[in-house]
């Protein structure tokens, strides 16, 4: 009887939950919207800084594109996730709520900027003048390199057939190197990506509205205290002395870590309807 009592106790150990485990390692999951490398080593210092105040490891993982992020994170696989407001909007909508833990605030404010842009000597100074140009935008499902750009031209009369041609190439620094080569007109990124490029013969051509910023969420089935400590640890981030260290490293001028809310969305979902996709 001792043996069976062991067995079955040795089974159950096995199979217990995933999550039961205090000391569970977590994974904070990133969508590609840089090199892989870069997005490392960007987040290494927020990974650091929860690692250390939940007592567990915290290993960076990113998915190979946008889509498989958003389903990743749709699916209650990601223990945390960054993702930008696009997809955040378009996962809710395919896999529903999700616990959000923190959004960005940069240079004071909650909101980011898209840029479209054109070599400085294309003669492109205003979006009018894209009718019948060539155009690059970045992943489908990107805030800054489709949908709000994609916005921007259809408020301008101009639909994607009145282009000349247009292509995806998955990541805002594609776009940016594209429109340099001279391999398309115009194209779109956030405000980041193009002061990053602009000293190299870019030039912007028109800026988007202030947009809620880039947000952290977490998954469904993660332990509520759980997900109350790391909520609790990025909105406080503005106490740790390395404070600007980790925030910065994420992406200049960010000043802050601040509680999310679906409703900040809002304005996001009306430009969605509006394209119809």
């Amino acid at each position: 009887m001792r043996i069976i009592f062991y067995l079955i106790f040795f089974t159950l150990f096995l199979i217990r939950p995933i999550g039961s485990s205090a000391s569970e390692n977590l994974t904070l999951w990133i969508h590609p919207y840089l090199p892989a490398t870069e997005l490392t080593k960007r987040f290494a210092p927020l990974t650091a800084y929860l690692s250390e105040k939940l007592n567990r490891t915290v290993y960076i993982r990113i998915q190979p594109n946008y889509q498989a992020h958003l389903d990743f994170i749709g699916r209650d696989q990601a223990d945390i996730a960054y993702l930008g407001p696009i997809p955040y909007i378009r996962m809710k909508n395919q896999y529903g709520p999700k616990p959000l833990l923190a959004k960005l605030e940069v240079k004071g404010s909650p909101f980011f900027y898209g840029m479209i842009i054109a070599r400085k000597d294309s003669g492109i100074n205003v979006i009018g003048d894209l009718a019948g140009k060539s155009f690059a935008f970045g992943d489908p499902s990107s805030t800054m390199s489709h949908i709000v750009p994609r916005g921007m031209l259809l408020n301008a009369g101009i639909t994607l057939t009145s282009l000349q041609r247009h292509d995806f190439l998955n990541s805002h620094q594609n776009v940016a190197l594209a429109v340099l080569g001279g391999y398309f007109d115009a194209g779109a990124v956030k405000e980041e990506i193009f002061h990053e490029f602009e000293d190299k013969g870019l030039t912007m051509v028109a800026k988007s509205q202030p947009v809620p910023e880039h947000l952290f969420v977490t998954r469904s089935n993660l332990p509520l205290e759980l997900i109350a400590q790391i909520r609790s640890h990025l909105v406080g981030i503005e106490k740790s002395p390395n404070k600007e260290t980790i925030l910065k490293s994420i992406k200049a001028g960010v000043t802050n870590l601040l509680p999310a809310a679906d409703k900040d969305y809002d304005t996001l979902r009306d430009v969605i309807k509006s394209l119809d996709i």
